[in-house]
């Protein structure tokens, strides 16, 4: 403890930084803490570890006695057994100190006052974990085999540890959410909340049960060329033009292009066009509009080659801060890299999309991520694909909320729409199986069409003529 100062005022001590020699390095009002909430416990039994049990494990006490009672004392009250002094002592075996025992349950206070000791019991687990994180971290920094930006992620998920490392809340019974739930269904009929945010295409919205979630990791997988990439980017710009912040992370195309193709789907100027600048007087009228649109929306792009996991993570918990991000696209998972170049590269992208999946949970937001199909899908003469077709990773199948898929019903010639079919292949609560996009590559817009799925795949590209040149 600091003394005080000549004429200076005594610096309030840190509870986790005042110790109890006797107790080794256990903090001494955690000491009292533990001491409290055993000895309600070995008094009262079951009442007292339902009011705790949720925010303590035996991993959450310091003093390796106070462990091994809490467990046993844990035991007993799930095996339904009555919980005293002597029941405890029997069941800790000889070489208790059951004076100890004694002492814990005479000197135990009010049970109102558990909570309260177990939150600061818990807060020094946490305290503990977090010293464990900074010395291993810091080794970390030290692996000098492992470039900076590995020895970056181990660090920060170290830190990140120590967050998701919470005990959860108590379960509560049903009847507890009751009113919220009948609220929640009168707003809905009253129109006064949305069951998501709508994608700008109906039918889809119809797919995904009614639009985007906070939440998600919704996959949206395709061979390439079939225009995945245009499609996502749609996607966020019809979000942020509702007013709902996007951000759009591409691993291969620069920021020059996706603004150029922004211009091209809010203002329909010609693609090609716009990269060579040959327009007419009312494309460059339709261009100054576009230009004009994009200064209000908020809609972030950036380019990463090579990015990996935790480039990404960080880019987006900065943007949710500066911003209020909802809605992110990552473009594509298989240009990413985990935080360990040597792993296998499955086990690499599991871990992306597993750690994906966590991030839009604990930002509140719909993650978007791009992924390829494998060339299977092209072998067979239904072009629709399945889960068993995305490219290299089974995780996308576990850990994906939605999985939609692009195909090319009806292939267009240069600067022709053409047809494309999706489908949600995997999804809770999603509707239809499938329907049809239009797809206008000169101006990269996709809408509903009516044309139906069931009729026959057809290629309206001319023998030897090229196809359009942009990767839609």
């Amino acid at each position: 403890m600091e003394k005080q100062s000549d004429g200076g005022a005594m610096n309030a001590p840190d509870p986790f930084f005042e110790t109890d020699e006797s107790a080794g390095d256990v903090p001494n009002v955690v000491l009292q803490a533990e001491q409290s909430v055993l000895g309600l416990l070995i008094r009262d039994g079951a009442p007292a570890y339902d009011m705790v049990s949720g925010l303590l494990s035996a991993d959450s006490f310091q003093n390796a006695l106070h462990q091994v009672i809490w467990s046993t004392v844990e035991g007993l009250v799930l095996a339904g057994e009555d919980v005293d002094t002597i029941v405890v002592m029997e069941k800790l075996g000889r070489g208790t100190d059951v004076q100890y025992l004694h002492e814990l349950a005479q000197a135990a206070g009010s049970i109102h006052g558990i909570k309260r000791h177990a939150k600061l019991i818990a807060d020094g687990a946490t305290f503990r974990r977090l010293q464990i994180a900074a010395r291993t971290a810091l080794t970390d920094t030290e692996d000098f085999e492992l470039s900076i930006e590995q020895r970056l992620a181990k660090a920060v998920g170290r830190f990140e540890g120590v967050i998701d490392d919470r005990a959860s809340t108590d379960p509560q019974p049903i009847e507890s959410f009751a009113a919220d739930f009948l609220q929640e269904l009168d707003d809905l009929a009253d129109g006064k909340i949305q069951l998501g945010r709508e994608t700008g295409i109906p039918g889809l919205d119809e797919i995904l049960a009614g639009g985007w979630y906070d939440g998600q990791l919704v996959v949206i997988a395709a061979r390439p060329s079939v225009g995945k990439s245009s499609f996502a980017q749609q996607m966020a710009e019809k979000q942020a033009q509702k007013g709902w912040a996007s951000a759009f992370i591409g691993l291969e195309m620069p920021q020059k292009e996706l603004v150029r193709r922004t211009v091209a789907n809010l203002g329909r100027a010609p693609l090609r066009g716009l990269k060579t600048g040959k327009l007419s007087h009312e494309d460059w009228d339709r261009v100054a509009d576009a230009v004009a649109h994009l200064r209000d929306l908020p809609l972030y792009l950036d380019f990463c080659p090579g990015a990996t996991l935790v480039e990404i993570v960080t880019k987006a918990r900065k943007l949710v801060r500066r911003h209020g991000l909802k809605f992110l696209v990552v473009d594509y998972l298989q240009l990413m890299q985990g935080t360990n170049e040597r792993q296998d590269r499955r086990v690499q992208l599991q871990e992306i999309t597993r750690s994906l999946k966590q991030l839009a949970g604990q930002l509140g937001i719909t993650v978007v991520l791009l992924s390829q199909l494998n060339r299977d899908v092209e072998k067979r003469s239904n072009p629709r694909p399945t889960l068993a077709d995305l490219k290299e990773c089974g995780a996308i199948e576990e850990d994906a909320d939605v999985v939609l898929a692009l195909w090319d019903h009806r292939k267009g010639g240069i600067d022709e729409p053409s047809i494309k079919g999706l489908a949600a292949i995997k999804g809770r609560d999603t509707g239809q199986s499938g329907m049809a996009l239009h797809f206008d590559g000169m101006y990269q817009r996709w809408s509903e069409s009516t044309e139906s799925l069931s009729t026959p795949q057809g290629d309206s590209t001319r023998k030897g003529h090229k196809r359009y040149p942009d990767d839609y």
